[in-house]
């Protein structure tokens, strides 16, 4: 009389269902979350670097602030004014450290000082002490530029 071993499969099947949704999910995040750092920088023609230094990313907190050639104060894609500007600088510095908050502001270069200079003073005045001014450097092309 003969009996049958038990047959022994080696080997793991993996599903490779759950695998595939989180790599979409993910996928889907980054895009998500690249739009929206795309949305809070206007295109700007930027002045060139003459000398400088690269910005050390080291707040918590970092507004960018774009001022077109026409002088409109443009924060996240909306049109603010000089005091409303002030009142989300207020906001932002709210329960936080001195240096927790940085300011990126991002003129047009066919922009006079005035305006950036007032944009500076309420930043100033809310006790903001990083701030850093977005060029390109030079041999850049001068088109409309998101660098910094």
């Amino acid at each position: 009389m003969r009996l049958h071993k038990a047959r022994r499969d080696f080997g793991y099947n993996i599903n490779i269902a759950p695998l595939i949704d989180v790599v979409f999910l993910l996928i889907v995040f980054f895009l998500t979350v690249s739009h929206i750092a795309q949305v809070r920088v206007e295109a700007l023609s930027l002045p060139e670097a003459q000398k400088g230094e690269k910005a050390d990313q080291v707040s918590e907190v970092r507004i960018i602030i774009n001022i077109t050639k026409e002088g409109h104060i443009i924060i996240s894609g909306q049109k603010y004014s000089i005091e409303s500007v002030g009142k989300i600088l207020s906001q932002e510095t709210q329960n936080k450290e001195q240096d927790a908050v940085s300011v990126l502001i991002r003129a047009d270069r066919e922009l006079g000082w005035k305006r950036v200079s007032e944009v500076m003073q309420e930043c100033s005045k809310k006790g903001i002490t990083q701030i850093s001014v977005g060029v390109i450097e030079p041999g850049q092309s001068d088109t409309l530029s998101y660098e910094e």
